[in-house]
């Protein structure tokens, strides 16, 4: 029953690959973890027009909360349709993590999926609606990340947080990242628009407002604050809006004289298995990028060579 669940699932909207997915979203448990994922419940403020959801937040090993060490954070944004689980479940970014840290590709970090869906729709753009009593996505999402601060031993400044995200939430990523830079300092945006879509547009009452939270229509004009680090990525066989789009904002992002990174995933989909494999090459140039990458390779168990990490996380559905 559960397979023909993922397989009905994945055939609507390819972002449920595995049997494995489903459970995780029915018992609210992800795969195993050498870290730990918990689910927070971030206050809304009052008028927000959301209703109380679940964030998904990884704590890598050896986290303490009560120790000298300060980590930095990704935040991980859904598509659409989708919740705060996909990351975690359908992407098995846990596991990713558990990867790039123990092979000492990236430092450990603080993984933190949002959910940016509201009454009626998945597909809110993560914008603030200009509608009477429309949802404050992107309110929500700057509260979640002063919460984490405030209940995680983070590095609490944008040199230390990543925004990243996949379809819907690719565009968040890139989106919310040039306009928020005193809140992100890099960005990894998977199968990424340039603009925010139905969605967006039906959120909002001016086609003025929609130019302002395009980035292909503001980025000329942006003022950057900081060098921003851009890692774009997308499949070989997806979206073909997305990958026009992509590298439009390529072309404009180094116009900028922003350090941009676009990667195609060869023979991938607009799914899940291609964010789980993007991620993975997101974070490693990301950090790279941030100078947060560990210094030296760690000593394998038997004094030689370290093994390269694979390309894709451990586990990865196909």
């Amino acid at each position: 029953m559960v397979a023909a669940l993922a397989a009905g699932l994945n055939a609507w909207t390819g972002y449920l690959p595995s049997a494995q997915a489903v459970q995780t979203y029915a018992s609210g448990r992800v795969p195993d973890t050498d870290g730990a994922v918990v689910q927070v419940s971030v206050p809304l403020r009052p008028g927000s027009g959301l209703r109380p959801s679940r964030t998904w937040v990884y704590t890598p090993p050896g986290y303490d909360p009560a120790g000298g060490v300060r980590y930095p954070v990704v935040y991980l944004l859904h598509g659409e349709p989708g919740s705060s689980a996909d990351w975690f479940s359908a992407g098995d970014v846990a596991r990713t993590a558990d990867v790039l840290i123990g092979d000492h590709l990236i430092p450990p970090v603080l993984l933190v999926a949002p959910d940016l869906t509201a009454p009626g729709t998945d597909d809110t753009e993560c914008l603030d609606s200009t509608r009477p009593g429309g949802p404050q996505v992107e309110t929500h999402v700057e509260d979640v990340v002063a919460w984490v601060d405030a209940h995680y031993a983070t590095q609490p400044d944008p040199a230390h947080r990543v925004v990243a995200g996949m379809s819907m939430g690719g565009y968040c990523a890139v989106d919310q990242g040039l306009r928020h830079q005193d809140l992100y300092g890099a960005i990894i945006g998977l199968e990424a628009f340039s603009g925010p879509g139905p969605g967006g547009e039906a959120a909002l009452t001016s086609e003025a407002q929609v130019r302002a939270v395009s980035p292909d229509h503001y980025l000329p004009g942006l003022r950057m604050t900081r060098s921003t680090p851009v890692f774009l990525d997308t499949a070989e066989d997806g979206d073909p809006t997305s990958a026009r789009e992509t590298d439009r904002l390529v072309q404009q992002l180094r116009a900028k004289g922003l350090p941009v990174h676009h990667a195609v995933e060869p023979g991938q989909q607009h799914d899940w298995d291609f964010a789980a494999i993007g991620i993975a090459h997101g974070l490693v140039w990301t950090f790279g990028q941030l100078g947060l990458a560990p210094t030296g390779p760690p000593a394998s168990p038997d004094g030689g060579a370290p093994q390269a990490a694979s390309s894709g996380p451990a586990g990865a559905t196909g």
